[in-house]
Order: structure tokens, then sequence, then C-alpha cells
């Protein structure tokens, strides 16, 4: 079986109609783990959302992508909260995106991104505690567990714990 074809793209609000299908495709799914994903409810609220990111991405505040899987939008990644040379890593893909490898493989053309481009010395990637298949992103792609944060990420019903991973430059 041929691995399908990837490529991170700059956001463009023309994606916003694709990109808010896959959201509302799973909705409850995504909102468990992000709970913007409630409250974008319809392809307007994701092209509001594009044009905040093409601005924070113009202010180099944010760096992200679209993924694109065989020529179809399949979720996002994205590098922020830069500080100190570190970044935090965020993603989400669509459920029938999902199982393949595709995150794992973006994350790879990320970390060349944060790495070799914008000299980082430092990633992290924070998960739910309960979310495994974020995790295992994690783990799979030699991140270290740094530590869990009680009650760090917001949920719709309040917090709950992260999972703290790290990757320094010196072992991409």
């Amino acid at each position: 079986m041929t691995q399908p074809k990837i490529d991170l793209r700059s956001p463009n609000v023309a994606d916003a109609p694709a990109l808010f299908a896959l959201i509302q495709q799973d909705q409850a799914t995504l909102a468990r783990w992000l709970p913007w994903a409630a409250t974008t409810h319809s392809a307007a609220d994701e092209r509001i959302f594009l044009r905040y990111c093409q601005g924070r991405i113009a202010d180099k505040q944010l760096w992200l992508a679209v993924i694109w899987v065989d020529q179809q939008p399949a979720g996002m990644i994205d590098l922020h909260n830069f500080q100190d040379r570190h970044a935090d890593v965020g993603y989400w893909l669509g459920r029938d995106f999902r199982g393949q490898g595709v995150i794992s493989r973006s994350l790879a053309e990320v970390e060349a991104v944060g790495f070799d481009q914008l000299n980082l010395v430092k990633l992290e990637i924070l998960a739910a505690t309960a979310n495994h298949a974020s995790r295992q992103v994690a783990e799979r792609n030699h991140y270290q567990l740094d530590g869990i944060l009680r009650q760090h990420i917001p949920t719709t019903t309040g917090f709950t714990d992260a999972a703290v991973y790290s990757k320094l430059a010196t072992e991409h």
C-alpha cells in the first residue's frame, strides 16, 4: 500500500469550508480535546480564524500549515507560544485521515521548520493525559515525557491534566 501524498500549505481563507466540514464531521471528538472545536459553528467562523492566523503568521507569532492529503485538506499543524527559542506544537486531523501516519510525517516537516529554519532549541507537545492518540504521536516521534501538569488544559467541562513532551534540537 502506498503512503498518501502529504503537503503542508500556508492557510488560505478559501480552505475554510473544507476545514469546517472536517471539524463538523467529528466535532464531538475534536471538542473533547480542543475546546475551540465546540465553538466553530460555521465556515464563516473558520474564515475568521484563518484570517486571525494569517495576521499572527505575519507578526511571526505563529507558524501554521493546513495538512493536505492527496489534494484534500485533512487538518492543521502549527508552532505557537514562541519564547526563549522554544515553541509548542499543535495539531488536529479529520477522522478519515487518522491512523495513516499523517501527523507523524507532518510533524517531521514541522520539526525541520522549527529547528532548521526558525533556529528553535526545543519543541513541546502538550496532550491531555487521556488523549492516548495524541500522546502516542509524541512517543512514536521520540519526544521525551517531561511530566504531568495538573488541571492545565481547558475543556468544555473544566480542566484536565496535561502530559508535557519535548524534543530538543540536538535530538532532531
